[in-house]
């Protein structure tokens, strides 16, 4: 991928796919579009190592950085992680606060980290998820894949969204808008920032949050956030059930201690071979499972580390069996 380059955003193979369904079919979610085919970017060269990059989208320039996996660190098409960061914060800061950008290079991620830019937070749509009015951060989402797709060599049937506090949101209404290009998302602190969309494809869910999460209530109620105005939350749990009802999973969820903060309660028998989980940390702040104590946001919780059972949960869905090279 070209260093500090900036690529002028046309309608490429994710975008169209995106993009095509509310031209061609008014109403029609782009959920409801079909998958990207192989990725053209496996006759390049991607320099490894970590770059900030410019693209170009609709006339304006956004920033992000990318994270691109040695050689011997995966073979054949890559995974890729798109990782959004936290209201006030910037794409440096979730690198670091998230440990992605470190540990999913070491197991073969390409991760990018897009930066929101001023205003400092990913702009989420109202309840009724209807398109952003301004900063089209959707957008900027297909923008970011497609070049990837055309520069690095990536599995299109294995692109995988997280973030952090707003980022969370942002990765929710990705997986609602995008869950025929998206094979899972990993919401920390911020899973009922949004709507839940209980119809569609299955996708993948792996959510972490504390139970005193002073910025996103773990209850829910209402709430008005400079990400997400004027909606009425619903709980944590309810958000993650939600969310397993649409993978039709088994109602009742198994749960189990981790340490001596963390419930892990897990949902079985998802069909499409999905998987839904959430990790409840007792007394949990509004912070990273497993990293640094970040400004005032709290020391996380060390009995787990979001990074790793992202990664873990990410390497599992789809299942590596399907994971067939193109």
């Amino acid at each position: 991928m070209r260093r500090h380059g900036i690529i002028s955003l046309g309608v490429p193979v994710f975008a169209a796919a995106v993009l095509g369904a509310w031209v061609i079919a008014p109403g029609v979610s782009p959920a409801e579009s079909a998958p990207v085919g192989r990725a053209s970017g496996c006759e390049s060269s991607a320099v490894p190592g970590i770059s900030t990059q410019t693209i170009d989208v609709q006339g304006v320039a956004r920033q992000y950085r990318v994270a691109v996996p040695e050689p011997g660190s995966g073979k054949g098409l890559r995974p890729l992680i798109l990782n959004f960061h936290g209201a006030g914060r910037d794409d440096a800061t979730q690198a670091n606060y998230s440990e992605l950008e470190e540990k999913g290079s070491a197991r073969g991620f390409v991760v990018i980290t897009p930066n929101a830019g001023s205003p400092a937070f990913w702009i989420a749509p109202t309840p009724d998820l209807s398109p952003e009015p301004i900063n089209d951060n959707l957008a900027f989402t297909t923008a970011l894949v497609d070049t990837a797709a055309a520069e690095l060599c990536i599995d299109p049937r294995r692109v995988y969204v997280t973030g952090f506090s707003s980022g969370a949101g942002m990765s929710a209404y990705l997986g609602c808008k995008l869950s025929r290009q998206i094979a899972a998302i990993a919401p920390v602190a911020g899973v009922n920032l949004v709507a839940s969309c209980p119809h569609g494809k299955p996708i993948s869910v792996v959510a972490f949050h504390g139970t005193a999460d002073p910025e996103v209530a773990y209850e829910g109620g209402s709430g008005t956030y400079v990400c997400c105005p004027n909606i009425d939350q619903l709980s944590v749990e309810a958000a993650v059930r939600a969310w397993a009802q649409r993978a039709e999973c088994r109602t009742k969820p198994a749960r189990k201690s981790i340490g001596t903060d963390v419930e892990r309660i897990a949902y079985r028998g998802c069909g499409s071979s999905t998987g839904v989980v959430l990790y409840k940390v007792a007394n949990g702040a509004h912070n990273w499972p497993g990293s640094f104590e970040l400004d005032d946001l709290g020391l996380p919780t060390q009995d787990i580390n979001a990074a790793d059972l992202i990664l873990d949960f990410f390497s599992q869905h789809p299942p590596p069996a399907k994971n067939a090279k193109a």
